[in-house]
């Protein structure tokens, strides 16, 4: 009997954390989760990443003006701030420290370190796939 109201009692408390974390979820609480995101190595990767990534879809000569602006620290303490804004306003405090928890791994760093020689082997097997599909090659494939 004992065990049982104690195993309730977990229960309902569990639920009311549940109810509290859910009711966290602020525009505040999620801007603070993003930033924290910042003090991990491996996300500060990946969002740098991203915003090479964004700036490609730039016209050459504001692609080029935008690279040389990353080596201001305002131009990167504005681009964080942008970061952080569209992280709050995509994700929940729930996802953001899913995250968190994820990027703070060895894996995640692993992970994030492998990026390139993964586009790298994408790349080489999308030409392949070209090659022997004619479907795709009509695609990929100069004439």
């Amino acid at each position: 009997m004992l065990f049982a109201r104690f195993l309730l009692l977990t229960f309902v408390t569990a639920a009311s954390l549940g109810q509290v974390a859910r009711a966290a979820d602020t525009p505040e609480a999620r801007q603070e989760a993003a930033e924290r995101l910042f003090e991990l190595p491996a996300y500060r990767q990946v969002a740098t990443r991203q915003v090479y990534e964004a700036m490609r879809s730039l016209p050459d000569a504001q692609y080029q003006s935008a690279v040389d602006a990353l080596s201001d620290p305002k131009v990167i303490r504005v681009l964080r701030e942008v970061i952080v804004r569209s992280m709050a306003r995509t994700f929940t405090v729930a996802e953001l420290e899913s995250l968190g928890r994820y990027m703070a791994t060895d894996a995640a760093s692993s992970t994030v370190a492998k990026t390139d020689a993964f586009q790298d082997a994408l790349l080489r097997e999308f030409l392949a796939a070209g090659l022997s599909h004619p479907e795709l090659g009509k695609y990929l494939v100069p004439r």
